[in-house]
């Protein structure tokens, strides 16, 4: 089928508590091909879900470490953590132990007596902790998704269960030299170093901090080559279960950007920017992004060679990557089957789905173990999450948790008083930080983010990586206009055009041209 895009797709607007997502999961009644079982109402979808979840340790070889590709240098093998959440079988699901999502660093000492390890942990929703993957039926499609700059997988987790829950392999690498772990140990050693110790953890890859590196080529280069590695590891963590022939990258932010230089490549770059020198992974078949990253960052890709079926979805309201840089890499893509849906009351981290619970548990551990006999924070990883989170450090571009947390994640436990000593933090746009307690001050919750990016992804990868049978993409009827309206009703008023030999089925509110 052809297919060219959806124009400006926004957000109804409803009342707080309101649920956006009326309807769950329509895999089995679509004819996707999926193997959930679909509840009748979204929020029973957890229960009705089966993931399994677990972590690999994959080594990465041949990764730069200096800025200049065309220069000869040093390279290195990188340890990469992969999270993997996946259908588990329903014989052995109810006996196996949740899964709780933890920093690398959880439990690590620092300093004994004067400052308490990292403590913070974020309990899953549906994973259960290296349940046996489901055996019935074809094998699983696979999506890789790629975090955000400084991110971990974690930051995800409840999204991406729900994800493989119905159906599909999710792997989700950390990106080595850009986490959000790598930036804690960052901190930690500096904190050290102000207080005359030597730095308390060595970087992942075994070099001392600074472990959270910038250059972004290199960066990019890293994070589709990890891709690639995953790949060929799939076979010898889920033997024929996971079906690499099906293969769709998923991300968010920086991402974004990394499924579409995986999908394209970076050998010429976008309008004039710099490409970063490496070739697509052919592999990937098609590719959804959540708030893409920054231009000067998305341009980078070689938007013009993304010739598979893509998904943008941005927050209007993102002050990060602004929405006008996903419409410019929509209409830059050449992909007949591509689509874009901005959600009008989101923000950049709107669609980090366990932020909320690490700001609720890492706050109550920061209150209850307050200052040391120096008059440092007794728990200072855990208060730098909360920082973090709470108040978009650095900036504030990001959004702040009151902006997208419930009111509940501030008030059991009442953290109200931590939120508030931020106050007066200066932010990017030259305002100071203000907690909010009338959360969320969008009106819009990152639980019903969640829903509805789950809607989405698992509509969109269902149809574009069916797990039976190959006979097109059927975005006309997935993803039209009046299929959103009715089943993922955060969306308000969409727009679909679609060209010659597409599926275009009456009433779906599709413009159809030859």
């Amino acid at each position: 089928m052809s297919f060219t895009t959806y124009h400006s797709l926004g957000v109804a607007a409803l009342p707080l508590g309101a649920s956006r997502l009326l309807v769950p999961l329509l895999a089995a009644t679509l004819g996707l091909g999926l193997s959930v079982q679909t509840p009748a109402m979204a929020g029973d979808r957890a229960k009705a879900l089966r993931a399994g979840h677990t972590v690999k340790n994959i080594v990465v070889p041949g990764s730069a470490l200096c800025p200049n590709p065309d220069v000869p240098c040093e390279r290195e093998n990188r340890p990469v953590e992969v999270h993997l959440w996946y259908p588990a079988d329903a014989s052995a699901f109810a006996g196996t132990p949740k899964t709780f999502y933890r920093s690398a660093l959880y439990g690590k000492p620092l300093m004994d007596g004067r400052w308490n390890p990292l403590s913070w942990q974020v309990e899953a929703e549906v994973a259960r902790e290296n349940a046996p993957i489901d055996l019935n039926g074809p094998a699983f499609p696979v999506i890789v998704f790629s975090h955000g700059s400084t991110n971990d997988p974690i930051d995800y987790a409840h999204t991406l269960e729900l994800i493989a829950g119905a159906g599909f392999v999710v792997a989700a690498p950390a990106h080595v030299n850009n986490t959000q772990d790598d930036a804690r140990i960052d901190f930690i050693n500096a904190e050290a170093a102000k207080v005359g110790q030597p730095p308390l953890f060595k970087c992942r890859d075994g070099r001392l901090s600074p472990c959270s590196r910038g250059i972004v080529a290199r960066s990019m280069e890293d994070r589709v080559r990890d891709i690639s590695h995953i790949l060929d590891k799939l076979p010898d963590w889920f033997g024929d279960r996971a079906d690499a022939s099906r293969v769709g990258v998923m991300g968010h932010s920086r991402g974004t950007v990394t499924a579409l230089a995986a999908a394209g490549g970076s050998e010429t770059g976008t309008d004039g920017t710099p490409p970063w020198g490496f070739r697509a992974e052919p592999r990937v078949d098609a590719v959804m992004g959540l708030a893409i990253g920054g231009r000067a960052v998305t341009f980078g890709a070689d938007l013009a060679d993304v010739t598979v079926p893509s998904l943008l979805v941005a927050g209007e309201r993102d002050r990060n990557s602004v929405p006008q840089v996903s419409e410019d890499a929509v209409a830059a893509i050449p992909s007949t089957a591509k689509a874009y849906v901005p959600i009008t009351n989101a923000v950049h981290r709107s669609f980090d789905s366990t932020y909320c619970d690490q700001l609720k548990s890492a706050a109550a551990i920061t209150q209850a173990a307050a200052t040391n006999s120096h008059g440092e924070q007794k728990a200072p990883l855990d208060w730098h999450t909360v920082r973090l989170i709470g108040t978009s450090a650095p900036g504030g571009v990001s959004g702040m948790a009151h902006e997208y947390c419930s009111a509940d994640s501030f008030s059991h436990p009442d953290i109200t008083g931590l939120m508030k000593s931020f106050n007066g933090l200066a932010l990017t746009n030259g305002e100071t930080f203000t907690f909010d307690p009338g959360a969320p001050t969008t009106g819009l919750e990152t639980n019903e983010v969640k829903q509805g990016v789950t809607e989405l992804a698992v509509t969109f990868f269902g149809a574009a990586l069916k797990r039976v049978g190959n006979d097109g993409l059927h975005f006309t009827r997935f993803l039209a206009p009046k299929w959103l309206e009715k089943h993922v009703p955060m969306v308000g008023t969409p727009l679909a055009f679609a060209r010659g030999d597409a599926i275009c089925p009456p009433g779906q509110g599709v413009d159809c041209s030859d």
